[in-house]
């Protein structure tokens, strides 16, 4: 009578046979000698190869996937990994080679350490399945245009290096030269010396900032609203309404804009404040009550620079009749 198999005596499954064989340095080695590359075997020596036991296949697919992980020491005692993904499925994975990169990346992140250089990895597939090898052999072939994605993440990178740019050569790109030139400066202590220097040179070309709703005028004030104490608040006002271009400071609708630019931060914090102070409170009543204070404080604001009623309604959403009542008190 045959007898039944108890968990101790069950077969090695055919999925883990090859991880199996490769945990013995000996086959390992002989593997490994065929299929590596030449001018990688040149770096390395594999008589002192060490099985690695982290994995980095996520755990949902362990049971289509193993993988196994080999360092070896290099001719200059450096040391360079063996990365063997391991496919055991009938049919083959068309994103293999996206996994494989990122499980390679998982290794390397290990050795990021100070300024160090990374160490080389070689990656190896192994597939036994019963259909014919189909899906893409590198990462490249993945995306819609392979050889500008190859391009575009292989070379270096692009830098925009604002240290090293002249504030003429940052002038030179107008409207995209405001937003450099603040950027540039933005850890300046003294942001009115900054907007003062930044309006002798982009003076000719805030109208093109106006003529696009001040986009970036108006995060600029949001930033800088912070970092200029109180007592000069008035002067960094004065600062930018004198500093209009000269076709636009009697335009209702450019002045109009600069106030709803320095309006803005306003709201926003208004809002992040009640959500805050709803939270601490614990009931959506305290959100909605916080929220109105913080409004209230940015239509009080508005009031004092003689924002026109009707805008602030619009900005806000209270009623003129609330606003006017605001301004009574």
């Amino acid at each position: 009578m045959r007898k039944k198999k108890t968990s101790k005596t069950k077969s090695t499954p055919s999925d883990a046979l090859f991880k199996k064989i490769m945990e013995n340095p000996v086959a390992a080695r002989e593997f490994l000698e065929y299929y590596l590359p030449d001018d990688f075997k040149e770096l390395i020596d594999l008589s002192k190869i060490k099985l690695e036991k982290e994995s980095y296949v996520e755990s949902n697919l362990k049971k289509r996937l193993s993988d196994i992980v080999y360092s070896v020491e290099t001719l200059g005692n450096k040391k360079a990994y063996i990365y063997v993904l391991i496919e055991h499925q009938s049919t083959c994975d068309y994103w293999i080679s996206l996994r494989l990169w990122k499980y390679i990346l998982l290794l390397l992140e290990k050795h990021q350490t100070d300024k160090n250089k990374l160490p080389l990895v070689a990656p190896i597939l192994f597939y036994n399945g019963i259909k014919k090898y189909t899906a893409p052999r590198n990462l490249w072939d993945l995306f819609t245009n392979p050889d500008l994605a190859k391009k575009l993440l292989v070379e270096d990178y692009k830098l925009v290096d604002l240290e090293s740019m002249s504030n003429d050569e940052i002038k030179k790109k107008e409207h995209l030269g405001m937003m450099e030139f603040f950027m540039k400066n933005v850890h300046e202590r003294d942001m009115l010396k900054v907007w003062r220097e930044f309006f002798d040179r982009f003076r000719e070309i805030i109208h093109i900032d106006a003529c696009r709703d001040y986009i970036y005028i108006k995060y600029f004030l949001w930033y800088t609203d912070s970092k200029v104490p109180e007592d000069k608040q008035k002067e960094l006002e004065q600062l930018i309404v004198s500093n209009l271009h000269k076709d636009e400071r009697g335009n209702s609708m450019a002045t109009g804009g600069l106030i709803k630019a320095m309006a803005q931060k306003y709201i926003e914090e208004s809002r992040e404040e009640g959500i805050e102070k709803g939270r601490e409170e614990g009931r959506e009543e305290g959100v909605e009550k916080g929220r109105e204070e913080g409004i209230t404080n940015t239509i009080i604001n508005m009031l004092k620079q003689k924002a026109d009623e009707k805008f602030i309604a619009k900005v806000t959403g209270f009623t003129i009749e609330q606003i006017q009542k605001l301004k009574s008190t």
